[in-house]
C-alpha cells in the first residue's frame, strides 16, 4: 500500500468513526425512543385516507417514524431528529386525542390547505421516500377527509375529551388494556 492510500485509508476510518460516534449524540434529545400510538385516535377517517397519512404523513408526524440506516450517522441523524422534532412538536397524529377540540379543527384546516397546495410531505423528504408522494386524487382525499372532519366536530354535541372518563386521562397515558396501543410510558 503506497503513503497516499495509507493516509486516505486513514482519513476515511477517522471520518466513520466520527460519523457513528456523532450518531449518539442527540442535540434534539430522545426522537428516536418516542412513544407509538394509534394515528388520528378519535377521528372518523377511513381506511384509505388512514393509509395515505400513514405513508405520507405518518413518518414525521407521529411516533411511528421508520428510521433509516443513515439516521444513525452524524451529521445525517441531527438533521433527520431536528426534521422530525419540529414536524412533532407543530402536530403529532399519534396524540390527536390528546388536543383539544379547537386544536383538532386548527390542524385539520392545516392538513387540508398543506395538502391541497402541494406544501406537504416537502420535496427533500420525496426525493428521499418517492413512495410519500401525494398524487392529485390523494391531495384530493385528503383535503376533504379534512373538510368532512371538521365539520363533524363542529356537529358534535360535545368534545369527547370533556367525558369524565376520558377528562381525567388526558394528561397521562392509558394502558394498554385501556387504550388498546398505548404502552405506558
Amino acid at each position: 500500500m503506497t503513503v497516499r492510500a495509507g493516509k486516505f485509508l486513514g482519513c476515511a476510518l477517522a471520518a466513520l468513526a466520527i460519523a457513528v460516534a456523532g450518531g449518539a449524540i442527540h442535540p434534539f434529545g430522545p426522537v428516536k425512543g418516542a412513544v407509538r400510538g394509534t394515528l388520528l385516535d378519535g377521528a372518523l377517517v377511513d381506511p384509505e385516507t388512514l393509509a395515505t397519512i400513514e405513508r405520507s404523513c405518518g413518518n414525521c408526524h407521529s411516533g411511528g417514524t421508520k428510521w433509516p440506516w443513515y439516521s444513525y450517522a452524524a451529521p445525517a441523524s441531527w438533521m433527520l431528529e431536528r426534521d422530525v422534532s419540529e414536524a412533532r412538536s407543530r402536530m403529532n397524529l399519534s396524540r390527536w386525542s390528546r388536543y383539544s377540540a379547537e386544536e383538532r379543527e386548527t390542524l385539520l384546516s392545516a392538513i387540508g390547505a398543506v395538502a391541497r397546495t402541494g406544501e406537504m410531505p416537502p420535496q427533500r423528504f420525496t426525493l428521499l421516500h418517492p413512495e410519500a408522494k401525494l398524487s392529485p386524487a390523494d391531495r384530493s382525499r385528503l383535503y376533504d377527509w379534512s373538510r368532512k372532519e371538521r365539520r363533524r366536530m363542529r356537529r358534535a354535541p360535545e368534545d369527547p375529551m370533556s367525558q369524565p372518563e376520558r377528562k381525567s386521562r388526558v394528561n397521562g397515558w392509558r394502558s394498554e388494556t385501556e387504550r388498546g396501543s398505548y404502552s405506558s410510558m
